[in-house]
């Protein structure tokens, strides 16, 4: 079957993300835009995650639970878990390379977790834009005791790619945005890997809708069935 996917929405958890982006918000805009399959991926938290999981079960969707971390290289890579808990588990495993730096709302949102009715019942207090002192050598250690999938996050920008590192560590996938050109494509030798187009969407608008570049076929609409196809179709 084919399902349309947007692997890359970030939640009003992110610093860097408008005041719409709350979990109900973000399941009916992407039950508008008929997609099949989403993932919440907030910059370096997945604090988020159990409403989102607990919401997505009155939709008939896959919810992949993610998380955006902003790396030691100044790359950022999109990880998935094949469970919430696990990516709970995940995330406390990341406290040694997080900062202490108050967030001041410099980049807007209010980094609020939300209860299952969009209302903001905690403010994470340290600023999640700043990077991990994580490596991207440590973090495939750390992902080890989980069934995971780690992406390099939108290869074609210029800030935050890591592009120059795949030479040296190879991702499960990459995301490329959709206006990558089959030229930079070809020229990375980017066709050896599975490669995933999201919006990266920080406005409810962003999200993905329905084209050819962001379908996926699956056995079935499942956690297991999008796995297998990562690491074996």
């Amino acid at each position: 079957m084919i399902y349309y996917y947007d692997l890359h929405i970030h939640s009003v958890l992110s610093p860097d993300a408008d005041v719409l982006m709350t979990p109900n918000n973000i399941f009916n805009m992407a039950y508008l835009k008929k997609l099949d399959i989403i993932a919440v991926t907030d910059h370096n938290s997945t604090k988020q995650l159990k409403i989102m999981q607990e919401l997505s079960e009155s939709y008939d969707m896959l919810f992949i639970p993610g998380i955006e971390l902003s790396l030691a290289e100044d790359i950022h890579v999109c990880c998935y878990f094949a469970s919430t808990d696990d990516a709970y588990r995940f995330d406390n495993l990341l406290e040694p390379w997080r900062n202490n730096i108050r967030y001041d709302g410099h980049l807007g949102s209010e980094q609020g977790i939300t209860d299952i009715n969009d209302e903001i019942v905690e403010v994470y207090p340290f600023d999640l834009s700043i990077n991990l002192s994580l490596s991207l050598l440590e973090l495939r250690a750390l992902l080890q005791p989980f069934r995971h999938i780690l992406v390099f996050a939108h290869v074609d920008r210029k800030k935050h790619s890591g592009l120059s590192h795949l030479s040296n560590f190879k991702p499960d996938a990459i995301e490329l945005s959709s206006r990558a050109s089959q030229d930079f494509i070809h020229a990375h030798h980017l066709n050896q890997y599975k490669i995933f187009y999201n919006s990266d969407a920080h406005m409810i608008t962003d999200i993905n809708e329905r084209n050819d570049h962001n379908q996926v076929e699956l056995e079935s609409l499942s956690i297991d069935a999008f796995f297998d196809y990562i690491h074996h179709g």
